[in-house]
């Protein structure tokens, strides 16, 4: 919707790029802020991701000259090809005064253009805008690459009917300018003859539903590009086990006890349990028999019997308990509760997955 501003004189029109994935619709952009003939332009922000495609869009106000009196600024928008962000592109198509259709001329992105085109036809008509109207330009870019279709070709099916179509190479700035050249004329013609492009039968906008994907499949996507960095997959998480074969899942839990083996040491491997529901040997609780076991290995085998040797000898002739002997004991029986700690914590997961596994089951069965 054209915006006419009496105070200053100015009439400010809105013309979107639109097109699948990846066919070019930032890079005219870019190609049109980069001339230098094209002067007064403001800024342009750049929401992309970290491949390089646009996430919402790419604003880009130019001022050109006075018609009649008025001065005319162009906003310049792109909206993104991604399919999931279909809800994005028609917050932005909202207002269009005119539309850039940027159609990619690889034989391979031939249903993706129609697929495109489609969407952007029923993205209009939800916003109330007539494509039949409204001021719209084909752009056949990418003309420098191979495996390419002729111009009638793409004519032949994309049909723009009186729509101008232009040939174009954005990533050279061979086109670019002569296609928004064509887009402006268009939409000042429309200002001059005063062409309603409203769809009056349509219902009242509404608040746009960010979450609906309509109008558009995977197809209409594009390709991906490669990512500039690289990390390391992530090792999968395992799946869980099933439950034994006698499990019972309306028995009563029985208590689960936990032993630490014979001589533990703070360096061991932690032992994996056979199974969530076997009762491992022990009464006591992973507490007491890990407090157990560290006075064990003392009597056994003294790994600090060398602190001992060389430690002073206090005023009434005893050795005291010095150079860190207590201490280094208490970290080994800290280190043996973990120990215990961490099984409990183990069990208890994969009880955790048997259960829901079997829940799974019996709704299966259900």
């Amino acid at each position: 919707m054209v915006l006419i501003n009496k105070a200053i004189n100015e009439v400010t029109v809105k013309l979107v790029y639109y097109g699948p994935g990846l066919c070019g619709k930032t890079t005219n952009l870019e190609k049109i802020y980069s001339n230098p003939k094209l002067e007064n332009k403001g800024k342009m922000i750049s929401m992309a991701t970290e491949t390089d495609r646009t996430l919402f869009f790419d604003f880009l106000p130019m001022e050109l000259g006075t018609i009649a009196g008025q001065k005319v600024r162009v906003q310049l928008y792109t909206v993104p090809g991604q399919v999931f962000y279909d809800a994005t592109r028609k917050l932005v198509l909202r207002g269009a005064d005119g539309v850039v259709f940027v159609a990619d001329s690889q034989s391979s992105m031939r249903e993706s253009n129609l697929e495109s085109l489609e969407n952007l036809k029923t993205n209009l008509r939800l916003n109330r805008i007539d494509p039949a109207k409204i001021a719209l330009v084909f752009q056949c870019n990418k003309r420098d690459l191979p495996n390419i279709d002729s111009v009638e070709e793409m004519t032949g099916y994309l049909q723009p009917g009186s729509a101008p179509v232009q040939e174009a190479a954005a990533i050279q700035a061979v086109g670019v300018t002569a296609t928004l050249r064509a887009a402006i004329a268009r939409v000042l013609d429309n200002l001059k003859n005063h062409v309603d492009t409203t769809l009056h039968d349509e219902p009242a906008l509404g608040t746009p539903d960010m979450t609906v994907k309509s109008g558009v499949t995977t197809a209409s996507a594009g390709l991906p590009k490669l990512a500039m960095k690289s990390e390391p997959a992530s090792a999968p998480r395992p799946a869980p086990q099933p439950p034994p074969a006698d499990y019972d899942p309306f028995a009563s839990p029985q208590p689960i006890a936990f032993a630490v083996p014979e001589q533990p040491s703070a360096f061991d491997v932690e032992p994996q349990p056979a199974s969530p529901f076997d009762a491992v040997a022990g009464s006591n609780g992973p507490w007491m028999d890990a407090t157990t076991a560290v006075h064990e290995v003392a009597a056994d085998e003294d790994p600090f019997g060398h602190v001992g040797a060389s430690a002073a000898v206090a005023h009434d002739g005893e050795t005291p308990f010095a150079a860190g002997a207590g201490n280094n004991a208490a970290r080994i029986e800290t280190e043996v509760l973990l120990d215990g700690a961490r099984r409990v914590v183990r069990a208890l997961e994969l009880a955790l997955a048997a259960a829901r596994e079997q829940v799974r089951t019996l709704e299966e069965k259900l």
